[in-house]
């Protein structure tokens, strides 16, 4: 992007929360704080220093499958910021004091998301459409198993799962692939690589959450609800028309969900359809936060939206509205240097090859009325859909 004069810059770990088990949930989160804490050559100070003097954003994530570092500045500071970046995912320190500290900081963002209703209704939803499943499990991890993690736990988990071989290095902005390509191979020439690990173990998704009801106590005044199921993974050809049927179902303000539950009806503030996908599986939900008096009217006009769709299909014109809608957020994305970063990157750990957008583009234009109807038929079974309430005093609420 020469017309740009900043670079984005990211190293993507294919590790998260699903490659984690109850002895060391957490980890993967940990270690993307600890390695911001020191390297063998920096300290903490000196790493924000540095970022700093050079007018740099830096930052990272964890998610269920994949850890990100990245930075965001002056394409005249690539060199000195792809020289630190290495040296923060190779080289971590991973002192004792560092991880008695960095563990109390994480404890406290298990606090903050805790004050979070939204997502706490969240982790329960994956504990119970994922029960026993690798994904079931939160990406903080718990206080229990945080504080039973140590110094060699780390080490060995990082020596795994964080060596350069591993990763995908991706970048946007004024930068020239070649030059990228060069300066990597010079700055990793003494840098061990780590051994290459396979592809994400595919685990069987337990099928017991189909269906299934649960109410959890919760001191927020509104009432959080998810109604959903297991979805599509990132391979499958139905990946794109059930993004289009969750926009124009709940995932725009003209969808049905938007129109009959908000503008209509005034139930709630916040409604909404979702879908994600991972590498052999999906998660699809429809997500509402209520007064407790209106939380059964919801799911009574949420359940009667489904049906209508599955008897009736839906119109040319809602297909045509939410193709539109996605293709927009698609072409507008890729405005921003970050997120085209993280597109790039994500998809290229995933799915080994990066569709230009005009082929994406193409893909959607080419689902018809028939094929958002199949994923209706398919995925959106009422008998399959399991909810997960969370509020005050919900003994009475019918579904």
């Amino acid at each position: 992007m020469p017309h740009f004069r900043s670079i984005s810059l990211g190293f993507w770990v294919p590790a998260g929360s699903r490659d984690e088990d109850d002895s060391n949930n957490g980890i993967t989160h940990l270690i993307e704080h600890l390695i911001f804490k020191g390297t063998g050559s920096r300290s903490y100070k000196d790493i924000a220093v540095k970022f700093d003097s050079m007018g740099a954003e830096f930052n990272a994530f964890t998610d269920k499958e994949n850890c990100c570092v990245y930075a965001d500045f002056i394409d005249e500071n690539l060199k000195e910021c792809l020289e630190l970046l290495l040296d923060i995912v190779s080289n971590p320190s991973f002192l004792t004091e560092h991880i008695k500290t960095e563990k109390k900081v994480v404890l406290e963002e298990i606090k903050i998301m805790e004050d979070n209703p939204s997502d706490i209704l969240l982790n329960h939803f994956y504990s119970q459409i994922f029960n026993g499943h690798p994904l079931s499990l939160p990406i903080l991890g718990t206080r229990k198993i945080l504080r039973k993690i140590n110094k060699k736990i780390i080490n060995s988990y990082f020596f795994e799962k964080f060596g350069l071989g591993n990763m995908v290095i991706s970048a946007a902005g004024n930068i020239e692939h070649n030059r990228l390509v060069k300066m990597i191979r010079k700055y990793t020439e003494e840098i061990r690589p780590g051994e290459q690990s396979a592809d994400i173990i595919k685990s069987p998704v337990p099928a017991n959450g189909k269906g299934s009801r649960s109410i959890y106590n919760s001191k927020s005044k509104a009432v959080h609800i998810c109604l959903g199921g297991l979805g599509c993974d990132r391979s499958s050809n139905e990946r794109y028309p059930l993004s289009l049927f969750t926009t124009l179902f709940g995932g725009s303000m003209s969808s049905r969900l938007f129109q009959k539950i908000r503008e209509d009806e005034g139930l709630a503030y916040s409604i909404s359809a979702n879908n994600i996908q991972y590498k052999d599986t999906g998660l699809l939900f429809i997500y509402a936060a209520s007064s407790a008096k209106n939380v059964s009217k919801i799911l009574m006009l949420v359940k009667e939206e489904i049906e209508d769709i599955r008897e009736n299909g839906v119109t040319a014109e809602e297909l045509e509205r939410a193709r539109e809608n996605i293709k927009g957020s698609i072409v507008l994305s890729v405005e921003d240097i970050s997120s085209r970063m993280f597109r790039l990157g994500k998809t290229l750990l995933f799915d080994k090859k990066v569709l230009t957008i005009n082929q994406i583009l193409k893909k959607i234009d080419k689902i018809t009325v028939l094929d958002i109807n199949n994923i209706v038929e398919k995925y959106f079974y009422p008998e399959n859909l399991s909810t997960v309430i969370l509020g005050k005093n919900m003994k009475g609420v019918r579904q």
